[in-house]
């Protein structure tokens, strides 16, 4: 019996010391899982708390704004006027609107505003409201643009008798030149092209077909529809007021808008280093690249 107890004794503590670390290392493995989640529950915390948005700077909805009014030191007043679902700039001139950038100002309205505390009028200066970069007028909302935050992509805002801190690239629609907010297509959607002559030949529509003349039988029908396709939703790079230059030659446009028939005659007034359009019906010139103008203005085989 001793001989057996002496065989079993060191196998036993064997089995002590094997059980011992698997316990610990049980033990070790459940705390590093616990670790490990509730790591992950914070950083799903943090992130949610980061991705929250703050409340709205206001209460007003984008599509309840029929005039906006943007003013700016030493720049001039922008009003923007909306009939029906169309927005047109009406100062500093008239001329239909670009109406998605109007809609990119219109986001201001519903910024979120993670900061928010009581206006105090001698501390204004210190958020750059005392002389905002720009003030936006809203129906009855205003909203004043101050200094950029020092540390994050932010912007002080001054509304409703209170400082507030939204996204900094709203700045950028409410300090945008004027020409911004121009609609740079060259024609109106309900405008539709019937004829265009251009110096040295025309296209004209006729039964659904646009032919060109003198005729190149070398063209196709889909070339030819392809030209009269790209003045048709021709958009210019930059829209200005017209700069009072003499035309160098003209393009004349025949079309149909609410079932009128009406005639453009349009201004050629530089090939290079833009294309330039003027159109006097809107006293506005459209701007080109070089290549577009090419474009617009040659149709052949080559």
């Amino acid at each position: 019996m001793r001989e057996a107890e002496k065989h079993e004794r060191p196998e036993s503590a064997a089995g002590r010391v094997a059980s011992g670390l698997r316990q610990r290392w049980l033990l070790n493995a459940g705390m590093l899982a616990l670790i490990v989640a509730l790591g992950w529950i914070v950083t799903q915390r943090m992130s949610l708390q980061q991705e929250m948005p703050g409340p709205p700077l206001t209460s007003l909805p984008a599509t309840a704004v029929t005039h906006v009014r943007i003013e700016r030191p030493e720049q001039p007043e922008i009003v923007l006027e909306k009939s029906g679902a169309t927005w047109r700039l009406a100062a500093p001139l008239p001329a239909r609107a670009n109406k998605l950038n109007v809609e990119n100002l219109l986001r201001v309205l519903a910024a979120p505003a993670e900061t928010r505390f009581p206006a105090v009028p001698a501390e204004l200066a210190q958020y750059g409201l005392e002389k905002p970069l720009a003030r936006v007028r809203l129906e009855n909302e205003e909203i004043a643009f101050g200094a950029l935050h020092p540390l994050k992509n932010q912007i002080y805002v001054l509304h409703n008798n209170e400082v507030a801190l939204i996204p900094g690239y709203l700045l950028s629609d409410a300090a945008a030149p004027y020409t911004r907010f121009i609609d740079s297509r060259l024609f109106e959607d309900n405008r539709k092209l019937d004829s265009l002559r251009l110096p040295g030949f025309s296209v004209n529509l006729k039964d659904g077909v646009w032919r060109r003349q003198p005729a190149d039988k070398k063209l196709t029908s889909d070339q030819i529809n392809d030209f009269a396709s790209e003045w048709q939703n021709a958009s210019a790079l930059g829209v200005e007021k017209y700069s009072g230059k003499e035309a160098v030659d003209h393009v004349e446009i025949a079309s149909t808008r609410d079932d009128k028939s009406e005639k453009i005659r349009l201004g050629i007034l530089a090939y290079k280093p833009d294309f330039v359009l003027y159109r006097p019906d809107e006293n506005l010139e459209y701007h080109f690249t070089e290549e577009i103008g090419k474009r617009l203005l040659n149709l052949s085989a080559q």
